[in-house]
């Protein structure tokens, strides 16, 4: 099939993982499997979790949960992408400066990681989330400002208050 002088082939295999994601439809394909694996990896790591039932939930809820959503949208991806039959767009992938604004974007998401422990997660999650709403969507100032704090409430409140997990508050609250 012919669309904006390229020759798109729809439905064909390839040999390389290069070749694979080149057109949307193989790279969700791709994506969907990984993610379906990755729930399943997921899952199994939970199943090894041990806790008590003193506690109001288990430790392995949480994992559960995130491996379970995993799997399921991995595979919604992937049979919604394997029954498409339309024209296959050919995926643009980033120039250098896009490929610059993920790699930043990935080395914010380790210093989130990192950072978790020593100042918990409500502090660590307002950097993050106001660090990436405003790197990505260049907004004036108050806005990452409000959006992080409104999100290292929410996680304190969800995950730290009323599901009691075992999150690091930080140096500025308590339990």
């Amino acid at each position: 099939m012919w669309h904006e002088g390229r020759c798109l082939v729809v439905g064909a295999f390839s040999t390389s993982l290069e070749d694979s994601l080149k057109t949307q439809r193989s790279g969700d394909i791709t994506g969907g499997c990984f993610l379906v694996f990755l729930g399943l990896v997921t899952l199994f790591a939970a199943s090894k979790i041990t806790g008590g039932l003193e506690e109001r939930l288990p430790p392995r809820t949480l994992p559960y949960a995130v491996g379970v959503i995993i799997l399921i949208c991995g595979a919604l991806l992937a049979i919604r992408s394997w029954r498409f039959h339309g024209i296959d767009p050919v995926i643009k992938w980033p120039d250098r400066r896009g490929t610059i604004r993920v790699l930043i974007t990935l080395a914010s998401l380790g210093v989130y990681l990192a950072l978790m422990d020593p100042l918990g997660l409500p502090l660590s999650t307002f950097l993050y989330v106001s660090f990436t709403v405003w790197y990505l969507g260049k907004y004036r100032l108050w806005y990452p400002l409000l959006i992080g704090v409104l999100s290292g409430g929410i996680s304190y409140l969800v995950f730290i208050y009323l599901l009691e997990l075992s999150f690091p508050v930080g140096p500025f609250l308590t339990r």
